[in-house]
């Protein structure tokens, strides 16, 4: 199993909350900030797997600069910190599967 640390980040739109990963440039929305970075995973998941099925995700995740971790990375911390606009930015530790990165 292998890993990645990514950036999410949530800032109010409106009436909704909209998430953006800074790396992948994956989107979403939700009513609130939960349902956002939720919403947000799951774009991520099927942008990774997309990539995945083309043989191409070790490729873009070397181009967007995203570091491929063979471990979990020691005390990961999930915290938000807030923005001055009223952003939250949350780093999110996800994991790829073996066939991956094929």
């Amino acid at each position: 199993m292998e890993y990645i640390i990514l950036t999410f980040m949530v800032e109010p739109e409106g009436e909704y909350e909209v998430s953006k990963c800074l790396e992948l440039g994956t989107a979403s929305f939700g009513s609130d900030i939960d349902e956002a970075l939720d919403n947000l995973m799951d774009a991520t998941r099927v942008y990774l797997d997309t990539v995945d099925d083309l043989g191409e995700c070790r490729q873009r995740l070397e181009e967007k600069g995203v570091t491929v971790y063979p471990y979990v990375p020691a005390e990961l911390e999930i915290r938000r910190a807030k923005l001055v606009a009223g952003g939250t930015l949350v780093p999110q530790l996800m994991t790829l599967g073996p066939a991956s990165l094929d």
